[in-house]
């Protein structure tokens, strides 16, 4: 799969579906999860290019491709006028979108695949992985099920009685992905604390002043995302706001100092004139657009949440482009 700018549209549509739905009959599989437990504390170079490679994958249901993916079965869909049950030509937009989501499954099961599969192994990450895995195939079972259903007629035949049972079953098993994604995305993100880590331990060493701001502005982006974004929907209590202007405060506190750093001291650090200007218009992307979600979760300003979200999104994935290549460089 192409993986194309990160977008939060789609996202922020499915939280606002999904935000209902209880934990009720997932116990069962929480002895077969490994959370974030025993990470060890040492990464080696060859593992820090396989989480590169599993980072790139944690977001794409996030991503501009699955912001029609689909949710439920609508009954009224299916209905005409007259109350009459339509044939599955009439509803293009429910086939389209069923068939694409069918399809984005199976391409992103085959890349968490193939990058679980590499060497070196991961334990907690893999495992975490492995699970994800699991409930994506489940939840392609459940849609291909529905597929059937209407490809073969048996909604007509049964006037759409089974639509209730199909669309419980299939948040049982889009809850589940979710959870397991969000278990995934939380192991990435230890396993980046300690790279990170590893990264400003160096850089200090090695006197890399530039290099040590960026990886601490970076660092703020992505503890300003996992607040904003960690979500399974889009309420934000008080104690939420506050921690969330708290990280949005630390974000322009380390933006001053990377919008201070001079071209001069930047290229004393191989850092080249085109990457220096990539890393500074994402950052002030970033800088201004976490003003302005934070400006609309207090205002209740649904559509600046959504657009600044979705430019912060892009921008991060910018920047960490860019800073991700510097990091590997002597």
């Amino acid at each position: 799969m192409k993986l194309k700018k990160y977008a939060v549209i789609g996202i922020m549509m499915a939280l606002l579906v999904i935000v209902g739905c209880d934990n009720k009959g997932n116990d069962k599989n929480d002895k077969d999860k490994v959370k974030v437990t025993n990470v060890k504390r040492d990464i080696s170079t060859e593992e820090i290019a396989k989480y590169n490679e599993y980072s790139k994958l944690s977001d794409v249901p996030n991503s501009e491709e699955w912001n029609t993916f689909f949710m439920e079965i609508k009954k009224e869909e299916f209905l005409n006028e007259t109350g009459n049950i339509k044939n599955i030509s009439e509803v293009p937009t429910f086939t389209e979108n069923l068939d694409s989501s069918i399809n984005l499954i199976g391409e992103y099961i085959k890349e968490i695949t193939d990058i679980m599969q590499k060497s070196p192994k991961m334990e907690a990450i893999d495992k975490n992985a492995e699970n994800l895995i699991n409930s994506l195939v489940e939840e392609q079972k459940v849609l291909t099920e529905i597929n059937d259903y209407f490809e073969k007629g048996d909604y007509k035949a049964d006037k759409l009685a089974k639509v209730g049972e199909l669309n419980d079953k299939y948040k049982v098993v889009l809850q589940n992905r979710q959870e397991n994604h969000k278990i995934f995305a939380n192991s990435l993100h230890e396993i980046a604390q300690i790279i990170n880590q590893k990264m400003e331990n160096q850089l200090q060493k090695d006197g890399k002043t530039a290099k040590l701001n960026i990886l601490k502005f970076v660092n703020s982006v992505n503890e300003f995302g996992k607040t904003a974004f960690g979500k399974n929907n889009l309420n934000f209590d008080e104690n939420e706001v506050k921690t969330l202007e708290e990280a949005n405060n630390n974000v322009q506190n380390a933006y001053k100092v990377v919008s201070e750093i001079t071209l001069e001291n930047a290229k004393k650090e191989n850092i080249s004139e085109s990457d220096f200007k990539k890393i500074k218009e994402s950052s002030k992307t970033l800088s201004e657009n976490m003003q302005k979600m934070v400006a609309g979760v207090k205002n209740q300003n649904i559509q600046d949440v959504v657009m600044s979200a979705s430019n912060i999104l892009s921008a991060k994935t910018d920047l960490e482009n860019v800073f991700n290549l510097l990091m590997v460089q002597k």
